[in-house]
């Protein structure tokens, strides 16, 4: 198969491709070098949410530490189906929606360093001035002493 046939030249076409490729990656490769000098964060390769899974990146990992790392890894703000979805990518066994919602919840509401921010789930450390609602809620009733011993009084009579 030559040229002059009319017939295409499949490895002169992969070889004009691959040139292609790598003179985008390497503008790519200079951006994401601005970007990084600029102080901001250049996404992953891949776009999008679990960009850089491996099938193992989550394996031995609870779903609140794996959800951290996938974060971390991501530095964007996942919806709860998107975290579902990079877990199971990730090497983690499928979990209902409700399982990892209360989970992350609770870990928020305990630890603190997950945070919910209108559906999305981020890390506390990329919004520092950002405080929920409800937690401002709980820390006024928990300064109310007198009826905490109220209803310990009520239960140790009974």
């Amino acid at each position: 198969m030559s040229a002059e046939t009319g017939a295409v030249d499949w490895v002169a076409a992969l070889a004009e491709i691959e040139a292609e490729i790598a003179e985008l990656q390497a503008t790519a490769d200079v951006i994401r070098g601005r970007i990084a000098r600029s102080g901001g964060v250049a996404p992953s390769p891949g776009g999008g949410p679990g960009g850089t899974i491996r099938p193992d990146s989550f394996l031995k990992m609870s779903i609140p530490d794996a959800t951290k790392k996938l974060l971390e890894t991501t530095r964007t703000k996942q919806s709860t189906q998107d975290i579902m979805a990079a877990l199971v990518k990730g090497g983690l066994p499928p979990s209902k929606y409700n399982t990892v919602y209360s989970i992350l919840s609770r870990r928020r509401d305990q630890v603190g360093d997950i945070i919910n921010m209108k559906g999305d789930w981020a890390l506390a450390e990329w919004y520092p001035n950002h405080r929920p609602k409800a937690k401002a809620a709980k820390d006024a009733d928990a300064g109310d002493v007198d009826e905490k011993p109220a209803k310990a009084d009520k239960k140790a009579t009974a």
